[in-house]
């Protein structure tokens, strides 16, 4: 956080972790407990974009990993014949205990299970997952919605990371959406949720707006 990935494209957002020096040099005023209580669930002066939100979920899901994301797996000829191809390049790592990965994995697998904030649109689902939905403050508007997740839960091959400006609560806006995209991963016979029934509504309004 508040460095770039490294993806390879122009002009990556930053993000920001915000400290004492930050305040000081843009506001002026001192840095108070409180904006450290709020920098540790991600609130206050903290930005981040979805793509390092996805790469936090993706160095969980490895066990400490962090791999620099990249667009193309490879380019292949029109005759199938490889021209060259793009391999994982780590970007460092984090040292965690088996014990407290585990604790985190599991609460983040009972995100989709009886009680967690996204078990409803995820019941019945046939492939395990781990998630986290989230709800940015918005001073300008209504809150965005977030979730971010990686599947299956045992063996992770995808992470997703779902941003809905103004969406309100991420189980709301962001959850079905992800579902969407796991569903097209996973070659699952999509299901209609929230995600369908707010296209229809907000098809309906351009179209009685033409």
């Amino acid at each position: 956080m508040g460095t770039p990935t490294g993806i390879n494209l122009p002009g990556e957002a930053e993000g920001l972790v915000a400290n004492q020096k930050y305040k000081m040099k843009v506001y002026e005023e001192d840095w108070y407990l409180s904006e450290t209580f709020d920098a540790a669930i991600g609130q206050g002066f903290q930005l981040a974009t979805p793509l390092q939100v996805a790469n936090v979920m993706a160095q969980v899901a490895s066990g400490g990993q962090r791999y620099k994301p990249y667009l193309v797996s490879k380019i292949v000829k029109p005759n199938g014949q490889t021209v060259k191809e793009f391999l994982p390049e780590t970007a460092g790592s984090i040292t965690i205990s088996e014990k407290n990965l585990t604790l985190i994995r599991n609460a983040l697998r009972d995100v989709a299970l009886p009680g967690g904030t996204a078990a409803a649109t995820f019941e019945g689902f046939p492939v395990s997952i781990a998630g986290k939905t989230g709800t940015a403050e918005n001073p300008h508007g209504d809150d965005h919605g977030w979730f971010v997740a990686y599947a299956p839960f045992n063996d992770p091959k995808i992470v997703v990371a779902v941003l809905i400006e103004q969406g309100g609560f991420g189980s709301d806006s962001a959850v079905p959406i992800a579902r969407k995209m796991l569903e097209a991963y996973f070659d699952i016979p999509t299901k209609k949720n929230f995600a369908d029934f707010y296209a229809e509504e907000e098809a309906a309004k351009a179209v009685v707006g033409k």
